[in-house]
């Protein structure tokens, strides 16, 4: 690590010295009178009544915007506008630079920014600026009011209804087309896959076919891409590889072994003692996130999580906990807004991140949200660019600060307004939590005999943990809590849940008739039922029905 330090020092020196002898000897960088203007001559306000110290260096500093769910539309006007949206915020908002390291940094000044370092220096000579003023107009010089920007795509390109066309999700032209539009940006980026974007049923036999059209498309050697954008900063993505050969359902979000493997040794290459700070980026989130999910569709289908049919669903929380590194975790999937409190996430060292969607026909709740994040070595700003709320005045998107992360301490402190945040239950699932006043020590006999208000979970004897919630009866992961599946679903106040001998049985009394139902375990000893079968198979098996009919029709003339 010293030696690299070393080789980074003297790399920064290099190029600031590249910058100092191409500019005009002895002058004023910026100012009128020398007859340079890196900005091309724009008004700039100053933001603070302070100087940046020279110090303030932007080496690890970055702005990335992050897409949720794309699915092109027919009409694209929306997606156009918020893609100006968004770089209308990127204009707006400037990097943020960061103190010495060992330094602390002073919550009088935390406003400063590159724009501010670049009107401190606009009046002093190339001989007298540092290393780290230098590097502000190298890179300023380089990338103007972009500089050092990046972008992710969370996946799902294609549009979302399925007309059997071409430009249906997982095609070959929603891949086209949506390289059209991501190149449109003018920002280096990088994706992942969604589980839409291997459904080119039609096109493509297997799964293979599909992901390696898609990783031409955008010139990708692997679905996954580790990108660099600081000088400690690493950018990590897992893509979905399965679609077809899903045993339950198809749209479970799929990371295979040689990608966990790849993540975990990329993760712990870079250890948080040396400095490191890592982003991660998949389609949907992990289970243990904490992040809202939809009970009614994600979870009935078992394809909330990251791997959520696998054995290797927990390995993703797992890694997180041993790796305080992991600062961020992005993801998308459930088409859901940015205006719920738990559509952010803190658990250990991490963040987790719920993306929206930008397309009117994709959004779950009318409301339409991309995320912009700035960073810096000891502190990360999360924003919401609201694309369906603008200015009166201006018709520019609303742009919002939600959270603000320092890195040093691992706080994170919600600006989110509880009173914007209010959903009134909508699409949320329950999560218990311990010591929540729900939960069941010792449970023998009837659980409840009003099932369609209970809320209520326990532990059965071989440590399974189940619980009461929406008039279903849901099974949650033993170690997280989080809602794994749907075990019995449309239970009415006519049913007794019962579990009894020490917990070991479970089932069901129709109070009516005094029927009694024992629910048995799968043969894994889990209890949630997979309701969603795999879609190609569904196909298949529709195809073979409808020829059935059609010979059955035609024997009877």
């Amino acid at each position: 690590p010293h030696r690299a330090n070393i080789t980074n020092m003297l790399r920064r020196v290099r190029n600031a010295l590249s910058l100092l002898c191409s500019l005009p000897t002895g002058s004023a960088l910026l100012s009128g009178n020398s007859g340079l203007s890196l900005r091309g001559g724009r008004v700039v306000v100053m933001a603070s009544s302070q100087q940046v110290p020279p110090d303030w260096s932007i080496a690890d500093s970055w702005s990335l915007l992050v897409l949720g769910d794309l699915h092109m539309e027919d009409d694209m006007t929306a997606h156009n506008q918020a893609r100006q949206d968004c770089l209308d915020a990127l204009e707006e908002l400037s990097i943020l630079p960061s103190p010495p390291p060992g330094e602390q940094r002073d919550s009088t000044v935390q406003s400063y920014t590159a724009t501010d370092m670049l009107d401190d220096i606009e009046s002093k000579k190339a001989g007298d600026l540092s290393v780290e003023q230098l590097e502000v107009l190298l890179a300023y010089k380089k990338e103007g009011n972009m500089m050092k920007t990046s972008m992710v795509s969370l996946g799902d390109l294609g549009r979302k209804d399925i007309r059997h066309l071409p430009g249906d999700a997982g095609t070959t032209k929603s891949f086209t087309n949506a390289k059209d539009f991501l190149d449109g940006f003018g920002i280096p980026y990088e994706l992942v896959s969604g589980n839409h974007d291997l459904e080119g049923l039609d096109e493509f036999q297997t799964d293979e076919e599909n992901l390696q059209v898609w990783m031409s498309c955008f010139d990708k050697p692997t679905p996954h891409f580790c990108r660099q954008i600081g000088e400690k900063t690493l950018l990590l993505g897992l893509s979905t590889v399965r679609f077809r050969s899903a045993p339950f359902s198809s749209h479970e979000v799929h990371v295979d072994q040689a990608q966990i493997e790849w993540f975990q040794k990329t993760v712990e290459a870079h250890p948080a003692d040396e400095g490191w700070k890592i982003l991660v980026f998949s389609h949907a989130p992990i289970m243990g996130s904490k992040l809202r999910v939809l009970q009614n569709v994600h979870i009935e289908n078992g394809c909330a999580w990251l791997n959520h049919c696998s054995d290797s669903r927990s390995i993703f929380i797992d890694t997180i906990k041993r790796n305080p590194q992991i600062k961020l975790w992005f993801s998308g999937h459930f088409h859901l807004s940015h205006d719920f409190m738990d559509s952010l996430s803190t658990v250990g060292s991490c963040t987790f991140v719920q993306v929206g969607v930008i397309g009117p026909i994709s959004t779950r709740d009318g409301k339409r949200q991309t995320r912009l994040v700035q960073g810096c070595r000891d502190r990360i700003k999360i924003f919401t660019v609201n694309h369906h709320e603008r200015d009166a005045d201006t018709g520019k998107a609303q742009l919002r600060l939600d959270a603000d992360v320092d890195l040093q301490t691992s706080k994170v402190h919600l600006t989110i307004n509880s009173d914007d945040a209010k959903d009134k239950g909508l699409f949320q699932a329950y999560t218990p939590r311990r010591k929540d006043g729900c939960y069941l020590e010792s449970p023998d006999g009837t659980i409840t005999d009003s099932i369609e208000s209970k809320v209520c979970w326990w532990h059965m004897q071989d440590g399974r943990v189940l619980g009461l919630h929406g008039g279903q009866l849901v099974e949650y992961d033993a170690e997280t809590l989080s809602p794994l599946g749907i075990v019995v679903k449309g239970l009415g106040n006519d049913t007794e849940v019962v579990v009894v001998e020490n917990g070991s049985v479970l089932a069901l009394v129709k109070k009516s008739t005094k029927e009694i139902k024992v629910i048995h375990p799968n043969d894994d000893g889990s209890y949630w039922r997979r309701f969603q079968r795999n879609k190609k198979v569904r196909q298949e098996e529709k195809a073979r029905e409808a020829i059935a009919r059609m010979w059955l029709e035609q024997t009877k003339q």
